[in-house]
C-alpha cells in the first residue's frame, strides 16, 4: 500500500509539471511578437521635367495684344517667356488665351494692335533722350564722378516711368518699360563694377566671385566672358554700355 501511495505521489508531481510546462509554452506563444515580412526597398519615383517649358507659345490678352515667345515658367499667377532677348512676366488674370507653337491663326492675325496712348508716347520720347544723354556719357575715356551723376539723373527719370506704365496691358507699352528696366540695369551694374575696379589693388580685373553683380552680368550676357576665370574691368564694363545702347535701338524703333 505504502508503495503505491510513493507512485501516485511521485505521477502527480510529474503530470504537473507537464501542466506547468505546457501552460508556459502557451504563455510564450501568446506574448510574443508577431513576425514583420522583411521590408521592400523602394526604389524613388523620377519625374520627368515639365515638357512645355522652353517651347514656343503665343499669348493672346484681353486687350486683344498677341506675345509670342519662349515659355521660361508657368505657375497659378503668371506666364513668364522671353521675346526678344527680353524677358516678361503676364499675369493670368491678363490673358485670354495660350497657344504652344508659333503659328498663329487667321483669326488672331487679323486682330488690330492697339496703339500706345498719346500721353505714353510723349513720355517715351522723354525717356529715349535720357537714354541717349547717358549713352553719349557713357564711352571710353568717361569720368567717374560725371558718370555717377548722369546714372543718378537717368534712374530718377526710369524709375518715375517705369512705375507709371508698368501695369499696362498694351504690348508696345509693356515692351518699351522692359527695354528701359534692361537699360538701367546694364548702367547700373556697369558703375558698381567700375567702383570694383577703383576698390582694387592695383588689379583691373574682375571675377564672378568677386561680387554678385559681377556673377549676373556674365550670366545674363555670356558672351562679355573671358577666356579665363577674370574678365578686365573696362571690357565688362564697355560691354554692359553696349548692351544699354542696344536696347536704345530697341525702344527707339517701337515708338517711333
Amino acid at each position: 500500500m505504502a508503495g503505491n501511495m510513493k507512485f501516485i505521489t511521485a505521477f502527480l508531481i510529474i503530470a504537473l509539471i507537464s501542466i506547468s510546462s505546457a501552460e508556459a509554452q502557451k504563455r510564450k506563444k501568446k506574448t510574443a511578437p508577431p513576425r514583420r515580412p522583411p521590408a521592400v526597398k523602394k526604389e524613388p519615383v523620377k519625374l520627368d521635367p515639365p515638357r512645355i517649358i522652353g517651347s514656343q507659345v503665343v499669348i493672346t490678352t484681353k486687350n486683344g495684344d498677341t506675345i509670342r515667345g519662349e515659355l521660361l515658367d508657368l505657375s497659378a499667377y503668371s506666364v513668364k517667356l522671353r521675346s526678344d532677348k527680353l524677358e516678361s512676366t503676364i499675369a493670368l488674370e491678363t490673358i485670354s488665351a495660350i497657344s504652344f507653337g508659333s503659328a498663329v491663326s487667321p483669326v488672331e492675325s487679323a486682330k488690330p494692335v492697339p496703339s500706345p496712348k498719346p500721353e505714353f508716347a510723349r513720355d517715351a520720347d522723354q525717356m529715349i533722350r535720357a537714354l541717349l544723354v547717358i549713352s553719349s556719357g557713357a564711352k571710353a575715356g568717361a569720368d567717374y564722378t560725371d558718370y555717377g551723376h548722369l546714372l543718378a539723373d537717368f534712374r530718377r527719370q526710369a524709375e518715375r516711368f517705369i512705375e507709371k506704365y508698368s501695369q499696362s496691358e498694351n504690348t508696345t507699352e509693356a515692351r518699351t518699360v522692359a527695354i528701359v528696366s534692361g537699360a538701367l540695369t546694364d548702367y547700373t551694374w556697369a558703375r558698381t563694377i567700375w567702383t570694383l575696379k577703383l576698390g582694387s589693388d592695383g588689379d583691373s580685373s574682375v571675377s564672378a566671385s568677386d561680387s554678385p553683380v559681377v556673377a549676373d552680368a556674365l550670366s545674363l550676357y555670356p558672351d562679355l566672358r573671358a577666356s579665363g576665370d577674370r574678365i578686365p574691368a573696362d571690357r565688362l564694363i564697355g560691354g554692359l554700355w553696349k548692351k544699354a545702347a542696344e536696347k536704345i535701338e530697341q525702344a527707339r524703333s517701337l515708338v517711333k
